[in-house]
C-alpha cells in the first residue's frame, strides 16, 4: 500500500487535518474557557476546600482542550486525496495509496450521538489487507462485512461535518463502488487495535532484526514496514 509518487494533477484534494483543526476550533476554544473559569474559581477560593470540588473537573475539561488543539494542530497538513488510482493518504512526505481495484465498495456510515452527528467513510477491501499498514493501521477496523464472501478488516475514516466534499469525491472518481448512506449504532466507530499492532510490529522488528534478507542480520531494514518517503 506505500507508494513513492504523488495523486495526479486532476485529484480532488482534501485537507484532512485542517478541517479537523477548523472543526475542532469550536469545542477546543469553548473547553479552554471551562478550564479558564475553573483556574479562576480556583484561585479566587484562598485555598483548598469546597470550591475545589467544583474548579477540579472544569481545570480537567481545559486540559481535555489543550490536547484536542494541539493534537489537531500538529495533524494540520495531513492530506486525503482521490484520483483515478485509488484514495491516497498524505502525511508529510510519507505517502499511502488504496487502489480502486482492491476495494468491493466504498460508502459513509453515520450515527447521531447525544451532542453530535458521527460520520466515517468506508472503505471495504476485496482481499485480505495488511492491518498493520505504518501509515494507514489507525483507520483499520475489524467489523462485520459488506458481504459474507469479503473479509473482516476495512479501511474506516473519520470525516465528521466534511461527509459532503467526501462524498462529492468519492461519486466522481469511484461511482461503480459506491454504496451509499448507511445508519448505524452509535457505538459503531470503534477504536484501532493499538495493543495489538505495537505487539505485532515488535515482533516483526525484532524477527529482521535478528535476520536480514540475506540471513546474515540486518538491524537497520524493517521488511514491508518501512515507509518510503517521497523525494
Amino acid at each position: 500500500m506505500i507508494a513513492g509518487k504523488w495523486p495526479a494533477e486532476d485529484a480532488t484534494v482534501l485537507r484532512y487535518g485542517l478541517r479537523r483543526l477548523l472543526f475542532g476550533l469550536p469545542v477546543g476554544t469553548a473547553n479552554l474557557g471551562v478550564g479558564g473559569m475553573g483556574c479562576w474559581i480556583a484561585a479566587d477560593s484562598g485555598g483548598i476546600g469546597f470550591a475545589w470540588i467544583l474548579a477540579g473537573p472544569l481545570m480537567a475539561v481545559g486540559l481535555g482542550g489543550v490536547f484536542l488543539l494541539v493534537s489537531r494542530w500538529r495533524a494540520r497538513h495531513w492530506i486525503t486525496a482521490f484520483d483515478a488510482n485509488g484514495f491516497w493518504w498524505i502525511r508529510g512526505k510519507e505517502v499511502a495509496l488504496i487502489r480502486w481495484d482492491s476495494l468491493a465498495g466504498v460508502g459513509v456510515y453515520w450515527a447521531r450521538s447525544y451532542k453530535d452527528f458521527i460520520r466515517t467513510v468506508e472503505l471495504c477491501p476485496r482481499d485480505e489487507i495488511d492491518g498493520d499498514d505504518p501509515l494507514l493501521w489507525k483507520f483499520v477496523r475489524d467489523t462485520d462485512p459488506l458481504r459474507p464472501d469479503l473479509p473482516r478488516l476495512r479501511y474506516r475514516v473519520d470525516v465528521g461535518e466534511s461527509h459532503k466534499a467526501y462524498v462529492k469525491a468519492l461519486l466522481r472518481w469511484a461511482p461503480e463502488l459506491w454504496f451509499g448512506y448507511k445508519k448505524q449504532p452509535v457505538s459503531y466507530r470503534g477504536q484501532p487495535d493499538e495493543t495489538g499492532h505495537r505487539e505485532r510490529t515488535r515482533e516483526a522488528d525484532g524477527r529482521v532484526g535478528a535476520s536480514g534478507p540475506d540471513g546474515s542480520g540486518g538491524p537497520d531494514d524493517v521488511g514491508s514496514l518501512r515507509v518510503t518517503p517521497v523525494p
